[in-house]
């Protein structure tokens, strides 16, 4: 790995942990490096399991790194196994040293993600840092200021207890290179991917005005005024057509969103639509010129569990996972729009669960005689809408649309019908006629 700056590798750093706590860190080049608690020691470690000379590291190249057992009392492990002479490590070789973990670092990162990483992603930091707008488990994104160019920007930062993770930290940079080789009007531009003073990743973007789809569904099904007069059905259907072409442009490129739900949707004040979180994404091979080219290798497809998910997901049938997987995602985004509810329930996560493996969702037929949402033509739940959406959300994989562009042709039908004035009766006979319903 190639620094920006100066053209050399980010020195190897040994960083030993007692229960989670930092108790020594020390930069190593080619040499060797007795570790234990006696403070002569060139790794001094302050723990209780450590013996005065615990083990020795030798390293004769950055690719080249030893360790031996020094008859300590608590023993040494590499991966598990105890250390019999002299064992060769890996960047990434998991070391036990009596109840301390010791762990291989470059830049505050796991060094053997950088064996993964292109080289020239670090840059010098050039942003001022403003409040933090949303704080997840793993990361925060912030408003920064970019200095060089004067503009604003989001700021998506690792969190430290992150970035200890190897496999976060490749999902992490993953997720960038995704978004950034998706050139679209409704994906965030990824502007740079680096590391900041404080040596956390972090990945730079378009700063938006706005709230999620989310907030905005929330509101109207609140009742919020604002929210009233802004959402009208067909509005919303105009958002839902964008998330849907963001979606099929991406699937053009061999790219399955596979996390979808209207937290990751964000809209703009002057009407922008942008699907985020591309962290799940799974890569199809189609070609050489279209497929995106990520340099990180691709963890398991991990989604949290939602309200959304399809079952092929729920059920971990990772081989199943396909378009079709984003189409069953978009219909429970229209079901969404159309019931401001949830496709799927549970009172809990176990409930949950079970409803996503047998999409359990409630019908049409009881939604209809719910309480009219205010966003409702004449009062109504459009039978039509609420049938497309069911279809796009069906157990079975092979009954759902056959694709994305699919699923938005029956929906721009009725967006059509309704502003023509066509009999939309008649269209929902039709379609009714092709599920094989009465």
């Amino acid at each position: 790995m190639t620094d920006s700056l100066n053209s050399v590798r980010r020195p190897l750093e040994a960083v030993v942990y007692d229960d989670g706590r930092q108790v020594a860190r020390c930069l190593v080049r080619r040499g060797r490096y007795v570790i234990g608690h006696d403070r002569n020691n060139e790794i001094s470690v302050d723990a209780p399991s450590i013996s005065s000379q615990h083990a020795r590291l030798t390293i004769t190249s950055d690719d080249e790194i030893f360790l031996e057992d020094m008859d300590s009392a608590n023993g040494t492990l590499v991966n598990g196994e105890p250390v019999v002479g002299m064992t060769r490590l890996s960047a990434d070789s998991r070391v036990i040293l009596g109840r301390t973990e010791l762990r291989f670092q470059r830049a505050g990162l796991p060094a053997g993600v950088f064996e993964a990483l292109d080289s020239g992603f670090l840059r010098v930091p050039r942003y001022t840092l403003g409040e933090a707008v949303v704080q997840g488990s793993t990361s925060v994104i912030k408003e920064a200021r970019d200095t060089t160019l004067d503009r604003a920007v989001a700021m998506k930062v690792m969190l430290p207890e992150s970035q200890r993770d190897g496999a976060a930290v490749l999902r992490f940079v993953r997720e960038a290179q995704i978004a950034s080789q998706l050139q679209h009007p409704g994906v965030l531009p990824i502007y740079e991917l680096g590391l900041n003073e404080q040596t956390q990743l972090f990945y730079t973007t378009r700063f938006v005005e706005g709230s999620s789809l989310a907030e905005l569904l929330e509101l109207l099904a609140a009742g919020e005024e604002r929210a009233v007069r802004r959402c009208s059905l067909p509005a919303l259907l105009n958002i839902w057509q964008r998330i849907c072409d963001t979606i099929a442009f991406a699937h053009s490129r061999g790219v399955v969103h596979c996390g979808l739900v209207p937290e990751s949707v964000t809209l703009g004040v002057f009407g922008e639509v942008f699907v985020t979180n591309w962290s799940a994404a799974l890569i199809r091979p189609i070609g050489e010129e279209q497929t995106p080219v990520v340099f990180a290798p691709g963890p398991p497809l991990i989604a949290n569990l939602s309200p959304y998910m399809p079952p092929e997901q729920a059920a971990g049938s990772y081989e199943d996972v396909d378009e079709l997987t984003d189409v069953h995602a978009l219909g429970g985004l229209l079901y969404k729009i159309l019931t401001l509810q949830d496709p799927l329930v549970g009172e809990n996560e176990d409930a949950l669960l079970e409803a996503a493996l047998n999409s359990r969702v409630i019908g049409p037929s009881e939604l209809s005689r719910a309480t009219p949402h205010p966003h409702w033509p004449g009062g109504r739940l459009p039978d039509f809408l609420a049938a497309v959406a069911m279809k796009a959300l069906r157990l079975e994989r092979e009954q759902r649309h056959a694709s994305v562009i699919e699923l938005q042709s029956e929906v721009a039908a009725w967006q059509d019908g309704a502003a023509t004035g066509a009999d939309l009766g008649k269209l929902w006979k039709q379609f009714t006629g092709l599920l094989g319903r009465p």
